[in-house]
């Protein structure tokens, strides 16, 4: 099998750190869009202020999860701890 690597990281740190840089605001309509200005594809809208945030956050994760099933890069993920560990160590915790 080799020696691969996993990245090991908090989800939930990962997405507090990006809701830091989010941006809000009403459009015409009067609906609440929220938005991280340098990440493509993180937007989400809602009735009020709290809404739209819950919805971003779950594009948040959303796009985490499917950049790890895709193998893609996980932009902004510069912003929280990643730990490399060999792949052989997480499959044996899990067990």
């Amino acid at each position: 099998m080799g020696n691969r690597k996993a990245k090991v990281f908090s989800l939930s740190k990962y997405v507090e750190k990006v809701l830091q840089n989010a941006e809000y605001y009403r459009d015409e309509n009067g609906v609440v869009i929220a938005k991280i200005p340098e990440m493509s594809g993180y937007y989400a809208q809602g009735g009020n202020f709290e809404e739209a945030r819950q919805n971003l956050r779950e594009v948040i994760e959303g796009n985490v999860m499917l950049a790890l099933q895709l193998g893609f890069p996980i932009a902004g993920l510069e912003c929280v701890d990643v730990k490399e560990v060999d792949y052989a160590e997480t499959r044996a915790s899990k067990t």
